[in-house]
């Protein structure tokens, strides 16, 4: 803990030297988060942005308009989970359809192609994973 003025110091090991951050807080809520606005759903980026820094992953959540989908896209070198919390509907992961209900994982391999649909009348959300971090293009610089 810093004398000076309280806040929690995280140390790390990176390669061989020592690391040293100073981190006031450790949570983001959704009203903090970052927001970026795509073609048939808002991303909120928690972790991994510029709000809340991550060196190995980003963390965040997505709504997915009604009875819409996402463009389909590909992340060169990136890896990518979603986890389901609301709403029903599929992913299409390269050439295989999985069903997505609350309480659905799904992987997204790097270099495969993929798109979430919403078929219901509310929005579908759920909490998105990327390893390396996923900055969307410069968005959540």
């Amino acid at each position: 803990m810093c004398l000076a003025c309280g806040a929690k110091i995280l140390y790390g090991k990176l390669g061989h030297s020592l690391k040293k951050e100073v981190y006031l807080m450790y949570s983001v809520h959704k009203h903090e988060a970052q927001k970026l606005n795509l073609p048939g759903r808002d991303v909120y980026a928690f972790i991994g942005g510029s709000r809340m820094p991550s060196e190995r992953m980003t963390v965040g959540f997505t709504e997915v308009a009604p009875e819409t989908e996402m463009t389909p896209h590909v992340h060169d070198d990136k890896e990518e989970i979603i986890f389901v919390i609301e709403g029903n509907g599929e992913a299409v992961v390269g050439d295989s359809t999985e069903k997505l209900e609350p309480y659905t994982a799904v992987l997204f391999p790097i270099g495969v192609s993929h798109v979430v649909k919403n078929f219901g009348t509310t929005p579908m959300r759920f909490v998105f994973m990327f390893n390396p971090p996923n900055d969307f293009g410069g968005a959540f610089l």
